[in-house]
């Protein structure tokens, strides 16, 4: 007896051994998302679209950001969502009131919690940070692990570069904040929490603010914000026209012939503003595959909830 239970834990010890030296030969993806609890379909959504379109070699720790009103019911939505994703590891960080009596404007302060996450993950080197209202076609690996080539935020390159010139920062690297790869120990290392705190306590007014904190990161990381191509955070235009349109405007243009080739195979679709306009996105042929997952979430949220009160 005492010779079979002795076996039966080499045996387990064994199993544990075999696994965390598979674990250690997957590729780790740190992700981030800021909520409040208008967009829990959204997030649950943009979460399967990872989920499915994630290699069997990344493992993923997902970091949630909510406030103290978040609902408990939206916090089980989430957790719930670990035990359908196999390779997903999922954190919420509760934020509290964290902004919420320091920003001007009617802005929800959840869109500057990232703000924070070089002290909030003091451990953690870098960063992909997605706005909820995107879906992911690809795994991670390739966005997650680009060169920052001294610079400590990555993104794409937009059109309001001019707010910038009216703050006196000429510049021609100013990206939108609806996807960023972050250096948190850059970031960490050179006090950027709080030369944003001090921005926002000497800057709390809209001339300041136009775009929240995406004003906020060009303005105090001008000289550090670096650009990635186009095929890492994509918009869903409706031709190669409006491509063209959109590449001419900017200040630092991209080859456009790696724009319009991303565009028909991107890593993330972002759906920001108007794009969500139902009559926009009929006319963009990535309308159904955001609608697909919004599906997928609105279905998962009823099989929860059916799950609740049989329980």
């Amino acid at each position: 007896m005492f010779k079979m239970i002795y076996l039966f834990f080499i045996l387990i010890s064994s199993c544990i051994i075999q696994t965390r030296l598979l674990n250690k030969q997957k590729k780790r993806i740190n992700v981030v998302f800021a909520i409040n609890n208008k967009y829990i379909d959204n997030i649950i959504s943009c979460l399967f679209s990872l989920y499915e379109h994630s290699d069997k070699n990344s493992i993923y720790d997902i970091y949630v950001q909510v406030n103290d009103k978040f609902e408990s019911k939206n916090i089980r939505l989430i957790y719930e969502l670990e035990k359908k994703f196999f390779n997903c590891f999922i954190h919420i960080i509760n934020m509290g009131e964290e902004y919420k009596r320091n920003i001007a404007g009617s802005i929800d302060t959840s869109t500057y919690y990232r703000l924070k996450l070089p002290v909030l993950l003091p451990k953690e080197r870098r960063i992909i940070h997605i706005d909820t209202d995107s879906t992911i076609l690809k795994d991670l690996i390739e966005l997650y692990t680009l060169n920052f080539n001294q610079n400590y935020i990555l993104g794409r390159l937009d059109l309001i570069v001019n707010e910038l010139d009216a703050l006196g920062i000429y510049t021609k690297t100013y990206i939108n904040c609806g996807v960023l790869l972050m250096d948190l120990y850059s970031l960490r290392k050179y006090n950027y929490v709080e030369k944003f705190n001090n921005y926002l306590k000497k800057n709390n007014n809209y001339k300041y603010l136009n775009h929240h904190d995406q004003t906020l990161i060009n303005y105090v990381c001008h000289d550090k914000i670096g650009i990635f191509r186009p095929r890492y955070h994509m918009w869903p235009f409706k031709h190669n026209y409006d491509i063209i349109r959109f590449n001419e405007k900017l200040r630092t243009k991209y080859n456009i012939n790696e724009f319009i080739e991303d565009y028909q195979d991107p890593y993330i679709v972002h759906f920001p503003g108007h794009f969500k306009r139902k009559e926009y996105l009929n006319s963009s042929h990535f309308y159904h595959i955001y609608n697909r997952y919004l599906n997928k979430a609105k279905d998962y949220k009823k099989q929860v909830n059916v799950t609740n009160i049989l329980c």
